[in-house]
Order: structure tokens, then C-alpha cells, then sequence
């Protein structure tokens, strides 16, 4: 089997990946044996582990309604492929669920992985294939489910080889539940057996039912452009800039690894530019204050006067914008949001969001949008009801699965 040779090929490449991957990401020392396979914490033997897999910090947010729901009553490991998801699940959870790395797709480190985390059933948010995985889950009589499912374009033309090797596993898996229908479409195109599908939703609308609340994490009434990509804090700060709006503008990069080099690039056009990391914060006078820190976005959302959301403005497909929603926040995206097409037809369909087509675009209509509050509430409220058509989602997902 082609897959199996590759796997095997390239795993001194992957082993150097790995170690690269953690000393650039500050994974430590279990992000690397995890990943390869070595060294798991031997979890006690219960009647039932329910193993959730979410990707990274996006995943492991979809799922933190369901993870909620199931917490005080099963036994529940998730794992992650990255250290900032398991960042944000000791944030969302602290000890009240185990964690794991998800290792790589070997035969060996599955097995060993699953010998010592002993799951009962597996559970993969959103949508990672692994062919090894998925066999030995089955040869282990784990059933294995994909919830809130869904399927990028590129996962839909693979080589025949790997189309091959992804009908074969997703005939091992026992429930897929979809996004829309336009997922589960793609999931029998794919391969996936019809009689596995069922359409619930998109999981992340359950999170309106779980508001957080902090204190207002700024000193003046400010804006903020959201999980910004390269280029997207250089186009739009420039753009502020020629506003000259009295407002704040808040930047949270999606990876704040990213940061040096969006200092490098501003500070020539914003010499007073503040840095969270640097412990510098901003006063009356700052134009632009860079909050270059994990898991900052709820507070800031919910008391922002108005939000942008980066990913959508280069060619990134977007970011989450149902959790300013939640907020009742007024929203602009860039033209490119590939990546939340289901939320946007949400949200548009209600008047609950504005989608500019490029940087000039946004630059026209910040400062009418910015000067009607009454405008501005009328979006964010919009947006919320929105949301709430949706309720039922949690509840129709547990039925499922439990």
C-alpha cells in the first residue's frame, strides 16, 4: 500500500519535523515523544473514556460546549496536535480532563497510545483522516465518530492512492455528523457510506449558550482586528492610521509566535506602538496596542466597539466570527471567508455582518459604521438572533452520541 511505504519513507523527515516543530512552538519535551509515539501517562481502566480529538485551538473551542455538557459525568481525554491547543484546553478545563498529543499515523505509536490512554470510544472534531488510525480504532472495536464534520476542497482531489486509502477509512468509522448538507455531501463523494450521515449543524452555535464574562480589558474605547494574518496588520493599521480615529486599535495576531516580526514591521509607521508581551500598555495617547498573548480574544471581543476579523482579508479563508456574535458585536470581514461559509450565509441572511472586498473598502465604511452606534447595535443584535435559530444544536448532538 502506497500510504503505508510513505509513512514509513519519510518517517526520519517527520522525526526532524517534529523536534523543529516543538522548539519553534514551545512544545517541550511530551510534545515530542507524544507526537512520535514513546511516552504516554498510563490513565487508569474505566467503564467509559470518551477520547475527543480536536486538531488545535479552533477545534478544541467547537468542542467546549459538548466537553461542558459531558465533563462532571464521563471520563473524557482529549488530544491535540499542537501545544497552543493544549494551551487552550488547560485554560477551558484545567484538571478537569486529561490531555494527550495525538501521535503520528504509525502502527506502533497508535497502538502504544492507545495500550496506555485506553479510550472506549473516539470521537474527531471537524475532520482528520488517518488511515492507521482509523483501522487500528476498528481492529480494537473503538467506535470511532466524526462530529461537526466537515471537508476541505483539497481533501476532495488527493492523488487516487490516497483517495483509496481515505474510502477505506471512512468505512470503519460509525457516525458522521455534518456541518450541512453540503459536508455530508462531500463526505459520500469522498467515499463515506450515506446510511453513517446525518446533518446536525455546525457545533459551534452552541456556544451562545455559555457567555463568558470579563472586565473591560482596556483603558479607552478601542477596535479590534482578530486573529490578523502576514500583511493584514500592516494594510489595516495603515489605513487606520490615515482615519485619524480617536479610537484604539487592538491587533491579536491568530499566532503570536508572529509577533517579532509585526513589531519589526509597524514601528516604523507607529514608533508608540505597545506590546502586551513586553508588559507595555496602552495610555490616552497610543494608536495601536499589539495583545500578542494566547487566549485574550473573549474579553476583548466582548468589549469591543467594533470588530475585524482577520484570515479574511488575504487569502486565508477567515475566522470564527460567531464568537464576536455571541457579543452582539457589529463584524467586517475581508472578501475571503472560504473557511465559514455556512456561518457567513448565516449571519448575511439575518443583516447580521459586513463583508468588504478589500482594504479600501473597510478603510470607507469604518468611519460611518464607528459614528452610528444606534447602526452598529442593530448588526451586533442581528448577528446574536442569528445564532439563537440554532439553539438546539448541543442538545441534538448529544442525543446522537451519548
Amino acid at each position: 500500500m502506497i500510504y503505508q511505504f510513505l509513512i514509513r519513507l519519510f518517517s526520519p523527515l517527520i522525526w526532524l519535523l517534529i523536534v523543529k516543530d516543538s522548539i519553534k512552538k514551545q512544545g517541550g519535551g511530551d510534545f515530542i515523544k507524544q507526537r512520535l509515539g514513546l511516552d504516554y501517562p498510563a490513565l487508569p481502566q474505566v467503564s467509559q473514556r470518551i477520547w475527543i480529538h480536536c486538531a488545535s485551538v479552533g477545534e478544541v473551542k467547537a468542542a467546549e460546549p459538548l466537553i461542558r455538557a459531558l465533563e462532571s459525568t464521563y471520563h473524557i481525554l482529549v488530544t491535540t496536535n499542537t501545544p497552543t491547543g493544549k494551551q487552550q484546553v488547560s485554560r477551558l478545563f484545567q484538571d478537569q480532563v486529561d490531555h494527550c498529543y495525538l501521535p503520528l499515523d504509525w502502527p506502533f505509536a497508535i497502538k502504544h497510545f492507545l495500550n496506555r490512554c485506553l479510550p472506549t470510544e473516539c470521537w474527531i472534531v471537524e475532520t482528520e483522516i488517518w488511515p492507521n488510525l482509523y483501522r487500528i480504532c476498528a481492529q480494537h472495536a473503538i467506535p470511532l465518530n466524526i462530529i461537526n464534520g466537515r471537508l476541505s476542497s483539497k481533501t476532495l482531489t488527493p492523488p487516487s492512492w490516497l483517495k483509496k486509502s481515505y474510502q477505506q477509512s471512512l468505512l470503519k468509522v460509525n457516525k458522521i455528523l455534518a456541518r450541512s448538507q453540503a459536508e455530508a455531501d462531500r463526505f459520500i463523494a469522498l467515499g463515506a457510506p450515506s446510511h453513517v450521515i446525518t446533518v446536525l449543524g455546525n457545533l459551534k452555535y452552541a456556544q451562545v449558550q455559555a457567555i463568558p464574562h470579563a472586565p473591560n480589558p482596556m483603558p479607552r474605547e478601542y477596535v479590534l482586528l482578530a486573529s490578523s494574518h502576514h500583511d493584514e496588520e500592516l494594510q489595516i493599521a495603515q489605513q487606520w492610521a490615515r482615519l485619524q480615529r480617536p479610537e484604539l486599535l487592538v491587533i491579536v495576531p491568530r499566532h503570536p509566535n508572529r509577533s517579532e516580526a509585526i513589531q519589526k514591521q509597524l514601528r516604523p509607521f507607529f514608533p508608540d506602538l505597545k506590546t502586551a508581551s513586553k508588559n507595555q500598555y496602552p495610555n490616552a495617547m497610543t494608536p495601536l496596542f499589539l495583545d500578542d498573548r494566547m487566549g485574550k480574544l473573549m474579553p476583548l471581543f466582548e468589549h469591543a466597539k467594533l470588530v475585524i476579523m482577520g484570515g479574511s482579508f488575504v487569502p486565508k479563508g477567515g475566522h470564527n466570527i460567531l464568537e464576536p456574535a455571541i457579543y452582539q458585536k457589529a463584524i467586517i470581514t475581508g472578501a475571503d471567508m472560504s473557511d465559514f461559509t455556512e456561518e457567513m450565509a448565516l449571519l448575511q441572511s439575518h443583516s447580521g455582518i459586513i463583508q468588504c472586498q478589500n482594504i479600501q473598502a473597510l478603510s470607507n465604511i469604518l468611519p460611518s459604521l464607528l459614528n452610528d452606534q444606534k447602526q452598529r447595535q442593530i448588526l451586533g443584535k442581528n448577528a446574536f438572533l442569528a445564532i439563537q435559530t440554532q439553539q438546539k444544536i448541543l442538545q441534538d448532538y448529544l442525543d446522537h452520541l451519548i
